[in-house]
């Protein structure tokens, strides 16, 4: 009778022989992926998962909300409006509250396991809830702005109203509780990008008739600014996901072979961006915390050059197109300031975008290289064969 075998390299065998359980491992494939596990490990399905804890939530909302639509003594409620109550506005309100203590739940409890002080599973918790509960938010504004030019005018019974909001608020439910479920490296990477980017493109529409670009970046924090809470709020919120993603990241590089004190100061390097981004929110372009704003600001951009010129020392195995691109970034930024600076062809404000732009695409870039030298170090071949 013809048996099958799997050669393996004896480095994998003893890290297999860890998870092995009487010597037997279960296999399973998994979004084209080969998947070898302790058998009596458990995965349970995201989907079961969100929809087994988005249910009571939303059934909860209903009801709340044909209560508030009955006592209102309404005979029709508005799908959408902001002078009187409606679905949009109570299922935005339900959804965001609803949420936001969901997904801070879900993530606690499946956070619980990991080898992480309890400060930083709270922070990390905290950061999460708030940053994916602000995107489901601007979300929702947009999509209800956009049925309230569709469907104007319209209105329903208290009982269908409060379906509706059901309904809404379950969908906003779904998603949020799957989102905690599934937290991964990218799609933290993606949350950086996304809080930043549109933190900061709000903050330069809400101030576009105050003319700000002939300020600089920094006015959009001033207490001259409109809404500045926003642009401080998003510097804010963007370095404790960095400081989130550095938790995630290095605790990834712990178990490798390759970590070392070097990949510490990497580490640190990380935790200091963090903070300067949190002190350019924290201390705004005005009065007496313009020195510590500029300091930061400043500060940022100099830890980036000092990882960019030490980079090929800090990690020998980076590859040689990450390395260029990187001489690329640090000519850049050099230029950038030579064209300030001495020239003045470029003013303050271009100067201050142009910088931050590079050095926070750098930083989001070195993370995905990182973990493509780790990575490669945990591959192995094997070989099928059959006797």
């Amino acid at each position: 009778m013809t048996k099958n075998y799997l050669e393996i390299p004896d480095e994998l065998f003893n890290k297999l022989s860890d998870y092995a359980q009487n010597d037997q491992l279960s296999i399973r494939l998994e979004n084209q992926r080969i998947l070898l596990e302790n058998p009596d490990a458990s995965h349970p399905n995201k989907q079961t998962l969100a929809l087994h804890y988005f249910i009571v939530p939303s059934l909860l909302s209903g009801i709340v909300a044909m209560v508030i639509f009955l006592f209102a003594k309404h005979s029709q409620i508005a799908f959408t409006g902001s002078r009187h109550l409606s679905v949009a506005s109570l299922s935005i309100i339900l959804s965001t509250l609803l949420g936001f203590f969901g997904f801070l739940w879900i993530y606690l409890k499946k956070s619980c396991d990991l080898s992480k002080s309890k400060f930083k599973i709270f922070r990390e918790s905290l950061t999460l809830s708030v940053a994916y509960t602000s995107i489901a938010f601007a979300v929702q504004i947009i999509f209800w702005y956009i049925i309230g030019k569709t469907f104007s005018g319209v209105t329903f019974d208290p009982f269908t109203a409060g379906f509706l909001v059901l309904v809404f608020v379950g969908i906003v439910l779904y998603f949020l509780i799957s989102a905690a479920v599934s937290v991964t490296l990218s799609n933290l990477i993606l949350l950086l990008f996304t809080t930043f980017i549109g933190g900061i493109l709000v903050s330069m529409a809400t101030n576009n008739q105050k003319d700000w670009w002939q300020h600089n970046f920094s006015f959009l924090g001033t207490g001259e600014a409109t809404q500045r809470w926003q642009f401080n709020i998003t510097l804010i919120f963007s370095a404790l996901i960095l400081l989130t993603i550095t938790d995630f990241l290095f605790a990834e590089f712990s178990k490798s072979k390759l970590y070392n004190y070097k990949f510490k100061i990497i580490r640190i390097f990380y935790i200091i961006i963090s903070i300067l981004i949190a002190f350019v929110g924290i201390f705004p372009a005005q009065s007496w915390t313009m020195s510590i704003h500029n300091n930061s600001a400043f500060g940022l951009v100099g830890v980036v050059l000092l990882m960019i010129i030490f980079l090929k020392w800090l990690v020998p195995s980076i590859s040689k197109e990450f390395l260029t691109l990187s001489w690329a970034a640090l000519i850049a930024l050099i230029v950038s300031a030579f064209a300030f600076m001495s020239i003045h062809y470029l003013s303050l404000t271009v100067f201050e975008i142009i910088a931050f732009a590079i050095s926070f695409t750098w930083l989001v870039m070195f993370i995905n290289s990182l973990r493509g030298v780790v990575q490669e170090e945990s591959e192995w071949k094997v070989r099928l064969f059959q006797k």
